[in-house]
C-alpha cells in the first residue's frame, strides 16, 4: 500500500479519535463494560466500504464489535487476517465479509444482509468510498437503516474543489493522470466530492437529526505517481430520527 494512503488512514483516526464524543463513540476504553447504569451492553460498529479494517481497528479500543463489509474479497479477507493478529479480548470481535449492502441481492454480494444481525448497530461508517458510489443518496439512506433509532452514521470524504497541486492551483479532479497505476480503484470513481450543503441534505433526507459537519485540521497529501496534491477531508454525521 502506497505510503501517502497509510498516512491518510493514520490521519483519519486521528482526527475521529479526537471527535468520539460528537460522534457518538464511547470516550472510554470497552472491553466487554457496562453503561452509566451498570447494564452490560454491546456497542457494534458497522465499517462499510471497509478495505483491510483501519479504521475498524483505530477506534477498536472503544467498542466492542467491528462488523466490516467491502465489496472486495481480497480486501475483507486482509480485515479478517489484520484482526486474527490482534489480541481480542473473548467478549469483543472484528470480523468482515465480502457482499453489497446497496444490491445485496446481487451475483457479486456474498451475503444477503437481511438477518437480523446486520441492522440494529450503534454506529455505522463509509470512510472514502462515497465518491464511489452511484447514488450517493441512497448510501446514506442505507447506513441510516442499518442503526438504531438514536445512534449515529459518520461519513467520511473529500470537500469537493478543495484539491491544489504543487504550483498552489487547482488540480483536476483530485486525482492526476496517473492516479490509475496508484489507486486501482479509481476507475469507479463517480464524483470529486460533496459539500456541506450536500451532505446535510443527504443526512437529513435519510431521516438523521442533529446532523453536523466538520472539516479536518489539515490538509491531506496525495502522492499520485507523477503528481502531488492536497485536498482536505470532511466529517459528515447524522443521528438516527424517529421513522
Amino acid at each position: 500500500m502506497a505510503p501517502w494512503i497509510l498516512d491518510l488512514s493514520k490521519q483519519i483516526n486521528s482526527e475521529i479519535l479526537g471527535r468520539l464524543s460528537w460522534i457518538g463513540i464511547p470516550t472510554s476504553p470497552k472491553d466487554g463494560s457496562t453503561d452509566c447504569n451498570q447494564k452490560t451492553y454491546t456497542f457494534r460498529l458497522l465499517d462499510y466500504a471497509c478495505g483491510e479494517g483501519a479504521i475498524s481497528r483505530g477506534i477498536f479500543n472503544y467498542i466492542d464489535e467491528a462488523w466490516g463489509i467491502d465489496l472486495s474479497s481480497r480486501m475483507a479477507n486482509s480485515f479478517n487476517q489484520r484482526a486474527a493478529a490482534l489480541d481480542i479480548p473473548k467478549r469483543k470481535r472484528m470480523f468482515a465479509v465480502q457482499g453489497d449492502l446497496l444490491a445485496p441481492s446481487s451475483p457479486n454480494s456474498g451475503n444477503s444482509f437481511a438477518g437480523r444481525e446486520w441492522f440494529e448497530f450503534d454506529l455505522a461508517i463509509m470512510t472514502m468510498a462515497l465518491h464511489h458510489v452511484g447514488s450517493p443518496a441512497d448510501a446514506v439512506k442505507m447506513l441510516v437503516s442499518r442503526v438504531k433509532v438514536g445512534r449515529p452514521v459518520l461519513l467520511v470524504d473529500w470537500i469537493a474543489g478543495t484539491a491544489v497541486g504543487e504550483d498552489g492551483t487547482a488540480a483536476y479532479n483530485g486525482h492526476g493522470k496517473h492516479a490509475h497505476e496508484m489507486m486501482p480503484g479509481i476507475h469507479t470513481v463517480t464524483r470529486d466530492g460533496f459539500t456541506k450543503n450536500e451532505m446535510v441534505r443527504m443526512l437529513e433526507e435519510a431521516g438523521c437529526v442533529d446532523v453536523g459537519f466538520m472539516e479536518a485540521e489539515e490538509l491531506s497529501q496525495l502522492d499520485l505517481g507523477e503528481t502531488r496534491m492536497w485536498r482536505r477531508l470532511f466529517f459528515a454525521k447524522g443521528v438516527k430520527g424517529v421513522q
